[in-house]
């Protein structure tokens, strides 16, 4: 089987044995929206390396119900971006930077709690449909982890790879990023880092890096991070 990238994906997990029945929501767009009927087939992706073609049994509005006709295994990408990101104030501008992340290649997703962090609970499930939403869209086999939210001093404890974006950093992300299949980047919050913050990062051997020319906002800086890391494959 060969996916057609110019079709529609649908994400199904878990898939379990030769049948997937899509909840309400989601049967309601296929039959309702969509208009698919019984015989039709559908592209779906797991989030888990997996691409499936399956046949619709079943298409009534509030269940729909496919049959598994074909699978492949999408080999993992060679490039991995773990993203550490200071909750926004902005619930939208937080579930933009988490969605516009996904659909350029990230890997995985940590909010990291920081002294000017002003929103620290958030709504996991909300952002997990965003992902969800943006992997559908851009067509991707593995879907990124959203991990629970941690500490800077978490963040610290594995510094392999561990970078910090800083607009007064002498060192550019360009070349360094190029040269390293895995990395991990923290981008800070909207009040930026405290000195103290600074200092612990300094202390650990954090490399600070400069994602461009310019002063950018949290969530641009999520993007041009991702951007800048898968731009060589």
């Amino acid at each position: 089987m060969e996916i057609n990238r110019a079709e529609q994906i649908f994400y199904a997990n878990p898939i379990r044995g030769d049948e997937f029945q899509f909840d309400t929501l989601e049967s309601r767009h296929i039959a309702k929206v969509l208009r698919k009927k019984t015989g039709d087939l559908l592209y779906l992706t797991d989030g888990q390396g997996f691409f499936y073609q399956a046949e619709i049994i079943r298409a009534d509005k509030n269940k729909v119900i496919v049959k598994i006709l074909e699978k492949i295994k999408e080999p993992e990408p060679k490039k991995k971006l773990h993203l550490f990101i200071a909750p926004l104030k902005s619930t939208n501008r937080m579930e933009w930077a988490l969605e516009k992340s996904t659909e350029l290649g990230v890997w995985e997703i940590t909010p990291v709690i920081t002294k000017h962090t002003e929103r620290k609970k958030l709504n996991y499930e909300r952002l997990d449909k965003i992902i969800i939403a943006a992997v559908k869209q851009s067509k991707r086999a593995y879907k990124p982890v959203l991990h629970r939210a941690i500490n800077l001093e978490d963040f610290i404890q594995s510094k392999e790879n561990a970078f910090v974006a800083l607009c007064q950093a002498n060192k550019s992300s360009n070349h360094i990023f190029q040269s390293l299949e895995k990395a991990r980047i923290l981008i800070g919050p909207e009040g930026g880092f405290s000195l103290e913050e600074i200092r612990l990062l300094e202390k650990a051997s954090v490399s600070a890096v400069r994602l461009g020319s310019y002063r950018l906002r949290s969530e641009t800086a999520a993007i041009a991070a991702t951007c800048l890391f898968h731009q060589i494959k």
